[in-house]
């Protein structure tokens, strides 16, 4: 939910994180949502074992959790420097009961949030590893709108998309190399710039 509706300054408390630093604890009440102002978080769920496995990605703008709840139903941590503004759970509350646009707003990350759940179900059951890293780059390259291209978070690690993924490490590393030699995309260091996006949604369409 856009936190444009947080009309009172006293509503919440900017706070940093460092790389790796768990935020939000999976199971734990949900006290608190959390407004990322700057940096990335990956989010991810564990087994009583200790394995776990990344769901997502938080970047600026995004509020997590992203809808309303009584436990987190995941973990996050931040991506190496993190700074969210925490926002109590009564407030945003106080918000949906009386503020029709708040509550519209939390539908509407609701609806967008089972859609990337189904999304998410079609890559791991039906989708080579090509489409799926090429799924993955659209979304990360439109997720602050259609209107321009956003480079991949550079704190995210080929680890980390390959655990998103269900691929290997190796396999996301050839594939993006393959990307950059048909000028798919460019890499400088870690970043990862899209320069023909028209030709990733092609192969996410299975037209190319």
């Amino acid at each position: 939910m856009p936190l444009t509706q947080l009309h009172n300054p006293l509503a919440g408390v900017e706070r940093h994180y460092v790389n790796r630093q768990e935020f939000m604890t999976e199971s734990m009440p949900a006290n608190m949502h959390f407004h990322v102002v700057s940096g990335g978080a990956r989010l991810f769920k564990s087994l009583p074992d200790g394995r776990r496995q990344i769901i997502g990605f938080a970047h600026k703008g995004d509020v997590l959790p992203a809808y309303p709840c009584t436990h987190y139903h995941y973990s996050a941590e931040a991506m190496h420097t993190l700074r969210v503004t925490c926002v109590p759970t009564p407030y945003l509350r106080h918000l949906h009961e009386t503020s029709p646009g708040a509550c519209a707003a939390s539908l509407h990350t609701a609806r967008q949030v089972l859609v990337g759940l189904h999304n998410r179900l079609l890559m791991l059951g039906r989708q080579t590893a090509r489409e799926r890293l090429a799924a993955f780059l659209v979304v990360q390259g439109t997720r602050m709108g259609r209107g321009a291209l956003w480079p991949v978070d550079p704190a995210i690690s080929r680890a980390d998309i390959a655990d998103f993924l269900g691929l290997t490490t190796e396999t996301v590393s050839r594939l993006l190399s393959a990307f950059h030699r048909e000028k798919l995309i460019s890499r400088q260091r870690r970043a990862i710039h899209i320069l023909d996006l028209d030709r990733l949604r092609a192969i996410v369409a299975h037209s190319e």
